[in-house]
């Protein structure tokens, strides 16, 4: 009687179909669709998908907060590279001193957490001529050695000591526990995480900082560097967030994304449809194909009706390179998906037949 989608900003192809197929499952009793997101800048089609009344769909910019926000870029030149984040530094540090909040901060990699560490501790370290790092006054050594004495991890020790944690996976998780009470308790006053950790990360800050958009992805022995997405900065945005108190949020990032970060940071994420084309699609559809739910090409249609694919493609036919007329463009899909399915049963067929010596 009710379906409930969440984080419907990462609609991704196996979302989108268990979604489709939930809609075509219920098409003959009564369900109330319930839908959650990220801001959108046009989120009518997305409600309009899931059956959402006009009166129900209430929709919001990034800026229609209770608490205010401010946000903040600053761009550099340099490749993704050691130097990159070496610059970054200084002004990373500028950025958590400015106020007395705690900080997140925002690294490509887990393995770049460290040197990052490092670096804004010298940093600080210069700035107040104090051995004492980001550790807040008026807690000793005397005061964490109790604490400290259940790391399991004793590398983590001395950036503790200079009021500095991690959160990442490579952490043993009664480690990473600890490091999240002592954030709490106002000991570790900068916590690092890497770009992955934005969407498991329990905490918030006064002051959340994003060093660089970009990250080294690796695929075997390709490496290739890719940015962001817009997603991924959206989540690290509301970490600046905390109820009843102002926020700030740094984005350091390439000077040529710069305008098209801010601009959707602030009027809302775009939405389309990720399934045409992927290799999830295809495997459905030979799925339904081998269990004769879908017996030809026109039930092949009907089934996508029911797809965000189906509104979208009709909405913005450029982007998926079709024709503007709903039926004629999912005909379209099912022809390639029919292909598809044919050339992989011919594939079947010839290495069954054995080999003639």
């Amino acid at each position: 009687a009710l379906v409930v989608c969440d984080n419907l900003e990462q609609l991704d192809p196996l979302y989108e179909l268990a979604v489709s197929l939930l809609r075509h499952a219920t098409q003959t009793q009564p369900t109330r669709f319930v839908g959650f997101s990220s801001s959108l800048n046009d989120s009518a089609d997305l409600a309009a998908w899931l059956d959402v009344d006009p009166l129900a769909l209430h929709s919001f910019r990034p800026s229609d907060r209770d608490q205010s926000l401010s946000t903040s870029t600053r761009t550099f030149t340099i490749p993704q590279s050691a130097a990159l984040f070496k610059s970054m530094a200084r002004p990373a540090h500028s950025a958590i001193a400015a106020t007395d909040a705690p900080a997140i901060v925002f690294v490509p990699s887990r393995a770049q957490c460290r040197f990052v560490a490092l670096d804004l501790i010298t940093y600080r370290t210069l700035q107040t001529q104090s051995e004492n790092g980001y550790l807040p006054s008026h807690f000793s050594a005397a005061d964490l050695e109790p604490r400290l004495a259940r790391l399991q991890d004793r590398t983590l020790v001395d950036f503790i000591n200079k009021g500095v944690g991690f959160f990442h996976e490579s952490i043993l998780r009664p480690d990473r526990m600890l490091m999240l009470d002592l954030y709490n308790e106002g000991i570790i006053r900068v916590l690092l995480a890497p770009r992955d950790a934005a969407w498991t990360l329990p905490a918030r800050a006064g002051t959340v900082v994003v060093m660089g958009t970009q990250y080294v992805h690796v695929e075997g022995e390709a490496r290739s560097v890719r940015d962001y997405v817009l997603a991924d900065l959206v989540r690290m945005q509301g970490r600046a967030v905390r109820h009843g108190e102002s926020g700030h949020f740094h984005l350091f990032c390439q000077v040529e994304d710069r305008d098209t970060y801010l601009r959707f940071l602030e009027d809302g994420l775009p939405l389309e449809s990720r399934l045409h084309g992927s290799e999830e699609l295809s495997r459905w559809y030979a799925l339904q194909r081998r269990s004769d739910a879908i017996l030809n090409r026109q039930q092949g249609v009907q089934a996508l009706a029911f797809t965000f694919l189906a509104r979208r493609i009709v909405r913005n036919p450029a982007y998926y390179d079709a024709p503007s007329n709903r039926d004629e463009a999912l005909s379209r899909v099912v022809d390639e998906l029919e292909e598809a399915w044919q050339d992989s049963l011919a594939t079947q067929e010839a290495d069954s037949i054995p080999t003639q010596r």
